[in-house]
């Protein structure tokens, strides 16, 4: 693709990014209820202090590293933001962090941000297939995220080629390693290493500007090039505030809810693959207790007949119809939904009456696929529960098009 090519790339392309902007302007103001966001915004505003870039936590400025990692954190805080089923995380929160504050640094304008955007959701993903192709341990988003923040980044700074090369070498050979399956079975603020995977990324970038050079590297699947294929076209957006591998059975649960009574639950089984399987399945006491877990957001489907951000929040768990609900539920791993994964992500929900019946959801996918009707629905009542307040618009990079609607 040539140089002007990003920012001619086709109608569909284009229409897919500006919903995923959307998107992640809405999880970042959604995200700025979580310790987390707190936390990672005061770390780096002692740490990385500087007027380069925004913290979008609350406004307050920062180096363009800083403003990289806290915007990261914020975005994955809720686990609310895009992913991608291939690579098994969230390219989103790793890119868009990073490229807004370079951009802002550097005084981009609003269209080079989005070619720089496109680039790194693009290089990010094709990075995350090869990691998953060359190694057997789970790496979380930041472990490939990390270059295609780098990408952006190096757009944005207007990096030759060999820079560009060291900036993506660095990148992959400093990005976190970051064992997700350790951090769904001991739920913390580790989360999805995005945070890290935008400030390496940035940061490898700033350094290869410099001269600093990376050892040969060739981290990202080389098939399709870019621009032929759009894996940007094939990212989800999360209508719930929790791990991916959830979602499917809180669809499903929240169907059958529809025709149940939660006061006459008995059991409630969920048949699913064996990535949902290893979520949590105790009481939650944190926020990401609550997100890396398969029981509990089923069970606040089951007893409200909604899963929302105020659910994976400590006032929630103490909701005395959900934790009941949630002591009734077992999991199993289905074979053939085990088969399927991580190509599709379904689930199946069966629950039992006090009364002896027994109402079963079938096989059932999560809301938000890349092919789902309603992707784009899902993105607007997003932005309609938690708009931007003007912090976004002020930096005049990530204004939302008027052609939205």
């Amino acid at each position: 693709m040539t140089e002007d090519g990003w920012l001619n790339a086709p109608a569909d392309v284009l229409a897919r990014l500006e919903r995923l902007l959307r998107d992640f302007v809405a999880c970042s103001v959604a995200g700025r209820v979580t310790e987390t966001a707190r936390i990672a915004a005061d770390y780096a505003s002692a740490q990385h202090p500087g007027d380069d870039a925004t913290a979008l936590f609350d406004g307050r400025r920062l180096s363009t590293t800083g403003a990289a990692f806290a915007n990261g954190v914020l975005a994955n805080a809720l686990d609310f933001d895009d992913g991608h089923r291939l690579v098994k995380g969230h390219p989103g929160a790793c890119v868009i962090p990073a490229a807004l504050a370079v951009a802002e640094s550097a005084q981009a304008s609003s269209e080079e941000l989005r070619a720089a955007i496109l680039i790194g959701y693009e290089t990010a993903i094709r990075a995350g297939i090869a990691l998953h192709a060359r190694s057997a341990e789970y790496h979380a988003s930041g472990a490939w995220g990390a270059l295609g923040a780098a990408a952006a980044a190096a757009r944005l700074l207007g990096l030759d080629e060999p820079r560009t090369r060291h900036a993506l070498g660095l990148a992959g050979y400093h990005a976190p390693i970051a064992p997700i399956m350790r951090s769904v079975a001991e739920p913390a603020m580790t989360k999805d290493a995005c945070g890290w995977g935008s400030f390496v990324g940035v940061s490898s970038a700033l350094l290869a500007a410099r001269g600093f050079t990376a050892l040969s590297s060739e981290p990202v699947a080389p098939e399709p090039t870019l621009g032929e294929r759009w894996h940007l076209l094939d990212v989800y957006v999360k209508r719930f505030p929790c791990c991916r591998w959830s979602h499917p059975a809180i669809a499903a649960a929240l169907e059958l809810r529809k025709r149940l009574g939660p006061e006459h639950i008995g059991q409630i089984r969920i048949g699913t693959f064996a990535g949902a399987a290893a979520l949590a399945r105790g009481h939650p006491t944190t926020t990401e207790e609550a997100q890396y877990s398969l029981v509990w957001p089923v069970a606040v489907a089951v007893a409200h007949g909604r899963f929302d951000v105020e659910h994976v929040l400590p006032p929630a768990f103490g909701d005395r119809a959900a934790r009941r609900l949630l002591d009734v539920v077992t999991v199993e791993v289905e074979p053939e939904l085990e088969a399927e994964f991580p190509g599709r992500r379904r689930s199946a929900v069966a629950i039992g009456t006090s009364d002896g019946d027994r109402h079963e959801s079938g096989p059932t996918e999560a809301p938000g696929e890349p092919d789902d009707p309603r992707w784009e629905e899902i993105v607007d009542a997003k932005a309609a529960l938690y708009p931007d307040g003007g912090l976004f618009a002020s930096l005049g990079l990530l204004p939302i098009s008027s052609a939205i609607s």
